[in-house]
């Protein structure tokens, strides 16, 4: 598995939806702030259960902030 940091300014750029939407497994999304954090944790489970997908999301605290992870 590799890991990517991607700057959550770029992320912001693009509509989250669609961001979490190209993640294939092992893509992760890297947080500084736990708000942001939890806002995209927030949006996975919404992403998942408005689309019936059979994906799963891993939330981690890291060294300098959380990673959203889709393991499945």
């Amino acid at each position: 598995m590799i890991f990517e940091r991607i700057e959550i300014e770029q992320l912001a750029k693009r509509d989250y939806v669609t961001s979490l939407l190209t993640m294939e497994v092992g893509d992760s999304v890297f947080c500084e702030e736990l708000k942001q954090a939890q806002s995209l944790r927030a949006l996975s489970y919404y992403v998942r259960r408005s689309r019936k997908l059979d994906w799963q999301f891993s939330f981690r605290k890291m060294d300098r902030g959380w990673r959203l992870i889709r393991v499945r």
